[in-house]
């Protein structure tokens, strides 16, 4: 997971910056400006685009490394909800990683703990992790996503339960 979010958020704010240099580029007449024209003008969008970009891919480096890590107790940075789920006579951790939908990508399984933890695969809800413990009478579903205040995290993670839950219950 994490080469695969950090080379998407650099590939993304690199694109979108070379869209906005060569926009710049059209709308300002490069052509006929000298180098020190246009190296100002590029340091907007660079400022604007970029760097916050640059930020982003080194503020997920942590959250990467917790979803690719053994650590398998609920983070501490970001806002967590948990559902319970009545637990099927029988279901073991391995069964339980055999059902989970394909769009979750599996990151650690405890077999000691009865913990599993995961991701889901679509680039859009990326951003939320699940943590999923059998105990002795129930399933508990714990989710974080990894920024509470990102635009549809909120939503992005009420559908990944919604897929768990149904896939589960």
């Amino acid at each position: 997971m994490k080469n695969y979010i950090r080379k998407f958020i650099l590939i993304a704010s690199f694109g979108v910056w070379i869209l906005a240099i060569v926009l710049y580029a059209i709308l300002f007449n490069w052509i006929d400006k000298s180098i020190n024209d246009i190296l100002l003008q590029m340091l907007s969008p660079t400022l604007i685009i970029f760097i916050p970009g640059l930020v982003q891919w080194l503020v997920s480096k942590s959250k990467a490394e917790y979803m690719d890590s053994s650590e398998m107790n609920v983070p501490s940075f970001s806002v967590v909800k948990h559902q319970k789920l009545q637990r099927k006579e029988g279901l073991n951790i391995e069964d339980l990683a055999r059902v989970l939908p394909k769009q979750f990508t599996i990151s650690n399984i405890d077999s000691e703990n009865n913990k599993i933890k995961l991701y889901d695969k679509n680039i859009w809800t990326w951003a939320t992790g699940y943590i999923i413990e059998l105990r002795q009478n129930e399933i508990v579903i714990f989710s974080f996503p990894f920024s509470s205040h990102s635009i549809g995290a909120e939503g992005g993670r009420e559908k990944g339960l919604a897929k768990l839950s149904a896939c589960l219950s």
